[in-house]
């Protein structure tokens, strides 16, 4: 449920961000009558997201039902992975520049009458997030089960409505770049997770693993227990891992880990530099 919950906060709070910043340009430029194409291009994304996330839930449940489940485990999770972790340094490296470029792609659009293409921005926002959301839970599946991770990604949205409804409607000052610091390094965790699921998929499928117990947690916290399952959901918990899993789990934290840190230093980094117009004050 908290993995779910925390991915569809994030992916959530982007589309929505966007969203807010083209309805806000449009307050702003006195253009509040095209509204209703950026309301359109978002229930079209909403509407396709849906359809995707089911689509790759029912895939899921479908493989997991049959033998080639940790095939599909195995597929899931290499293409997470990568999206997830593309998706955490991007954010954490653009975030300070997307108002200023959906601004001007919104300005673009309305200066030479292409107002479908304003749709199709707030459209390919909200798809490109749902994509990405349907991708992480069909991976998640293989290690959660429906009836706690959708529960779960439902009051994750929720709560992303709410941050940005609280951000935009009553002007609430919150610190995103905090937020995006503390769930960027969660999704980090999770994504290592899935790495170590990959072997695990991967070990079933018969791959040789050299040493298929490195150390034995199970006195502690038990797979098969609460706590286990949604540890294993969440941070990729096991407590029997194979020499594999502990090398592609700390192998990606530590890589991961460093190049989300030091996106988190240049962009604090550019934040305290002055800008041109800045300086040019000053002197």
């Amino acid at each position: 449920m908290l993995a779910g919950m925390v991915i569809t906060i994030r992916e959530g709070l982007e589309a929505f961000l966007v969203i807010g910043i083209l309805l806000g340009y449009l307050r702003k430029t006195d253009q509040r009558g095209l509204a209703p194409y950026v309301w359109a291009g978002t229930g079209g994304g909403i509407a396709v997201s849906i359809i995707l996330a089911l689509a790759f839930q029912f895939t899921a449940f479908h493989f997991e039902e049959g033998s080639g489940g940790p095939l599909f485990e195995v597929a899931a999770s290499v293409l997470a992975v990568p999206i997830l972790s593309y998706m955490v340094l991007w954010m954490q490296r653009q975030a300070r520049s997307i108002k200023g470029e959906i601004e001007t792609r919104a300005a673009a659009a309305i200066s030479t009458g292409q107002l479908f293409a304003l749709a199709f921005l707030a459209f390919i926002t909200v798809f490109r997030e749902g994509l990405e959301t349907a991708v992480f839970l069909s991976a998640l599946t293989t290690r959660a089960s429906r009836e706690g991770l959708l529960p779960g990604a439902a009051l994750g949205l929720l709560i992303a409505i709410g941050i940005a409804y609280i951000y935009f409607a009553l002007t609430v000052k919150l610190n995103l770049r905090r937020f995006f610091i503390g769930t960027g390094t969660l999704l980090i965790f999770i994504a290592a997770g899935l790495c170590s699921h990959i072997f695990m998929a991967l070990h079933e499928l018969g791959l040789p693993v050299l040493i298929e117990q490195v150390w034995s947690t199970k006195w502690l916290v038990d797979s098969e227990s609460l706590a286990g399952r949604l540890l294993h959901a969440f941070i990729g918990y096991h407590d029997e891992p194979n020499l594999l899993q502990v090398l592609a789990y700390f192998g990606y934290l530590g890589g991961m880990g460093y190049a989300f840190f030091k996106a988190v230093r240049e962009s604090a980094t550019t934040h305290a530099q002055p800008s041109a117009r800045e300086i040019s004050l000053r002197v």
